[in-house]
């Protein structure tokens, strides 16, 4: 009788197996960690008080992972759990609750590639909502610029997408990895010819810490039956701004 472990072996091989085998039908499973936090002032302008819970933060990113499930067809991003193992549970909550800030990441992204439509949940105000709507238009641009992640060879390629959260354009720099043909990313981040490995945004750099070729699995899928349109949630989202000024 074989053995749980090589079970697992034999389901989820290791990189240096699927690397012989990127053009296979499969899916893979990605795990992404924050690879830098970004300020919008330099740590030395912050007073003590600041800088100490800056650098916390700093040093609890590097905790946060981000897991993405994908195939050709579909794909299902959501932040794993943090377990919080020192005495002072409330101030550790805080600066996970923190760290996250610094990506604004939905809570779950379910992808249909086929037919170019996401459906995410939200957490705003201590409360989920779940959106549907077509893929986010980046105009992503590719460069010539070139770099290895995990042994791959990356391209560069650079958007710019509207953040309806904070009423703003905001521009984020990708690195994908044309040898492995998804069209997924981190997050609603998508559609290069090549999974999105790496994402520069405003407040970090979120990077893929190891890929894995995983056969027969299943890409988990969002109840969207009481899904907004992305109309309704930009409306939701002004009304709870108006509501916030007004207070």
């Amino acid at each position: 009788m074989m053995s749980y472990n090589f079970l697992k072996v034999a389901l989820c091989n290791s990189f240096w197996f699927f690397h012989l085998n990127l053009n296979a039908q499969t899916s893979f499973k990605i795990t992404y960690g924050i690879s830098e936090i970004r300020l919008r002032r330099p740590i030395d302008s912050l007073n003590e008080s600041s800088k100490h819970f800056i650098k916390k933060i700093a040093d609890r990113s590097k905790d946060v992972n981000y897991t993405l499930f994908s195939n050709k067809e579909n794909s299902y991003f959501e932040a794993e759990e943090t377990l919080i193992i020192e005495s002072d549970s409330r101030m550790e909550s805080l600066y996970y609750k923190a760290v996250k800030q610094f990506t604004s990441f939905n809570t779950k992204v379910h992808s249909n590639h086929k037919v170019r439509e996401i459906v995410f949940v939200k957490n705003l105000v201590s409360q989920n909502f779940t959106v549907k709507r077509d893929y986010y238009d980046f105009n992503w641009m590719i460069k010539q610029d070139s770099k290895k992640i995990l042994g791959f060879d990356a391209r560069k390629a650079v958007g710019k997408y509207y953040y309806p959260v904070t009423n703003e354009e905001l521009e984020v720099e990708a690195w994908f990895i044309p040898s492995i043909s998804l069209q997924s990313g981190p997050d609603i981040f998508m559609g290069l010819p090549g999974l999105i490995a790496e994402v520069h945004l405003k407040g970090a750099v979120v990077t893929a810490k190891n890929i894995e070729q995983c056969d027969d699995l299943k890409i988990e899928r969002i109840d969207d039956s009481k899904a907004m349109t992305q109309k309704e949630y930009e409306d939701l989202i002004s009304r709870l701004n108006k509501k916030f000024i007004d207070n």
